[in-house]
């Protein structure tokens, strides 16, 4: 999964979990971003337990990539992982967050 985004932008996230036919009874989902996957802390994280990965039925998630999320990043590239967890489910799924430049910026609003 590849998001490109303007750093400090609002984005939502959808994404489908299925187990080929059916979705599946997930308990956890963690979608969790870094500035490299060796890195031992993570930037920001997203959760279905604490509501900040939303259920919307039949396999899909979303979440949403808030402008605070990315405003103290540099531009770039960054990768994540969506590892969902369920009854004798453990599956991760990797990607690649892309901050890029934009002409207006959040001084030059309102």
């Amino acid at each position: 999964m590849e998001i490109n985004m303007p750093r400090g932008d609002l984005r939502p996230v959808q994404f489908t979990v299925t187990d080929g036919e059916t979705a599946p009874e997930l308990t956890e989902i963690y979608a969790t971003f870094k500035k490299s996957f060796l890195h031992p802390n993570f930037l920001f994280q997203k959760r279905l337990s604490d509501g900040t990965i939303e259920a919307l039925g039949e396999g899909s998630y979303q979440f949403t990539i808030e402008p605070e999320d990315t405003d103290g990043l540099t531009y770039g590239a960054y990768p994540f992982d969506i590892e969902v967890l369920g009854d004798g489910i453990k599956q991760t799924f990797t990607g690649t967050l892309t901050l890029t430049n934009e002409a207006t910026h959040a001084g030059n609003e309102g």
